[in-house]
């Protein structure tokens, strides 16, 4: 993993050393609204600028889910002005933008769909980029994919460029306290899917790697209630914000064909439904847990999963994470209607490419949806 992940409440000096050994002469600061001001991330990051002589520019307000104008814009700033470093403060979607605009800034060009469809073109690495994490949940400061919103039809893109992936990771704890409830149930959410996608892959040899994700699957369900006590526990704060860090750093894919099923269903839902992407997951993934439990390719790694959890039945795993849910504290969200199924299943069916990777067809994709309805 190329990717240095410099960790703890008192490693800002590393910080500041890592600084000195990048390729940095001009710098642009990518955030988003108010939480880097609020938590104290920005003042720290130019303190340190400013110490050490870099100049810098900024392009804040990134937005929940990215969107190819705020890219387009960054892109431009980093070209008129030079910009040999992205800095990013935030979470997973200043980081996912900040992937985007450095891409495309090294490539002289605007345009994030130009590399979805000729990829051939874009021979130039990434511009190298360094973050600084201000929450826990999205693990893309140590890989190399992103995902962007089209606007005109608001569409979420996933995209991969090895190029993409961090020099370094700044990963302080203390600033995730000031994180409302509701984005921290968010992030535990999404930890907990990244584990279980990479956990349900249907390789036979990777043993090794799926014991280290169930006992993270297991520490973070255990550990659930401590969210309500976040502000007081260090180490949870800690423990929680390194899962996260690592169950996306290509260490539990290890040996695993990944399809995201449950991804791809969530960011179809998220395409014209406006809520987070922790809302949506806890609304398909009960669903998805039961239709693995009843899939024969699926068998071993379910059992060695309700073990794990000390359940009887795999029938059980959708009320189980239901469960867990309600301790994370989570707002109600309406249910799935009939007619946002069929957008789903209709948007999905078309990918001949995720069906046949995911070896799903429409009716596995309904028996998804359905459950969710019906058992909630």
């Amino acid at each position: 993993m190329p990717t240095r992940i410099i960790f703890g409440s008192g490693a800002k000096a590393i910080l500041e050393r890592e600084l000195g050994e990048q390729p940095v002469s001009r710098v642009l600061l990518v955030y988003g609204r108010d939480s880097a001001h609020r938590n104290g991330s920005y003042n720290d990051v130019t303190g340190l600028l400013d110490a050490r002589g870099i100049a810098y520019l900024e392009h804040p307000g990134c937005k929940e889910n990215p969107d190819d104008e705020f890219v387009r814009v960054g892109a431009g700033l980093a070209q008129a002005h030079g910009v040999s470093f992205i800095l990013a403060i935030g979470g997973g979607s200043v980081i996912d933008a900040s992937k985007a605009i450095a891409l495309l800034a090294a490539n002289q060009t605007d345009d994030i769909w130009a590399y979805q469809q000729a990829r051939e073109r874009f021979t130039a690495p990434a511009l190298p980029l360094g973050v600084v994490l201000t929450t826990t949940g999205t693990g893309t400061e140590v890989n190399g994919g992103f995902v962007i919103s089209r606007r005109s039809s608001n569409e979420k893109v996933a995209f991969s460029s090895l190029s993409v992936r961090p020099r370094f990771a700044y990963c302080n704890p203390d600033y995730t306290i000031s994180l409302s409830p509701q984005v921290l149930a968010d992030n535990y959410t999404d930890i907990l899917s990244h584990l279980l996608e990479q956990y349900f892959s249907m390789e036979e040899t990777t043993g090794i790697v799926d014991a280290v994700v169930l006992e993270a699957i297991h520490y973070l369900l255990k550990n659930t209630p401590e969210l309500r006590n976040w502000k007081d526990s260090y180490g949870f704060r800690a423990n929680t914000m390194f899962a996260s860090t690592i169950s996306l750093s290509y260490l539990f894919s290890c040996g695993k064909k990944v399809p995201w099923i449950l991804h791809y269903l969530t960011h179809a839902l998220a395409s014209h439904r406006p809520i987070s992407h922790g809302e949506s997951l806890r609304i398909i993934m009960p669903g998805w847990l039961v239709w693995l439990s009843g899939n024969p390719a699926y068998a071993t790694r379910i059992q060695h999963l309700i073990e794990k959890l000390s359940l009887s039945d795999a029938t059980q795993l959708g009320q189980y994470f239901l469960n867990h849910f309600a301790l994370m504290g989570c707002d109600s969200h309406p249910l799935l209607s009939d007619r946002e199924k069929e957008r789903i299943v209709g948007m999905l069916s078309a990918d001949k490419d995720f069906l046949a990777r995911a070896n799903l067809d429409v009716r596995d994709l309904r028996c998804i949806l359905d459950w969710t309805h019906h058992a909630c």
